[in-house]
């Protein structure tokens, strides 16, 4: 079971992805290579390290292919929507809870 405290900030639940998904280390999804060439942070999350993979030349980062992948809410808002669907609950009340539209909260459980 997961800590909730820890998804309720965006750089701890980013390091819980980065510890869950890369136990070993980031390695890019779609070049499956651990090589890669260090790119600067995202403008929006800045403990987000983006990299480009030396075997695919694709720009990548920890959430790239995940659910929370390309979303304007920030992580940790994913994480609670996970951790609610966990809960059984349905998209109505996550929404309600989280304080998103319904259709945001569908598209982020739905994925």
């Amino acid at each position: 079971m997961r800590h909730i405290p820890s998804l309720l900030d965006d750089a701890k639940c980013l390091e819980t992805v980065r510890t869950l998904r890369w136990p070993n280390g980031v390695c890019c999804p779609r070049g499956e290579s651990c090589a890669r060439t260090k790119q600067g942070h995202d403008d929006t999350h800045p403990e987000r390290q983006r990299s480009r993979c030396q075997s695919c030349e694709r720009r990548c980062d920890e959430l790239t292919d995940t659910i929370c992948a390309g979303h304007p809410q920030p992580l940790r808002v994913g994480g609670l929507c996970l951790d609610c669907m966990g809960l059984n609950l349905s998209h109505p009340p996550i929404a309600q809870a989280l304080d998103l539209k319904k259709d945001d909260a569908q598209q982020r459980t739905c994925q």
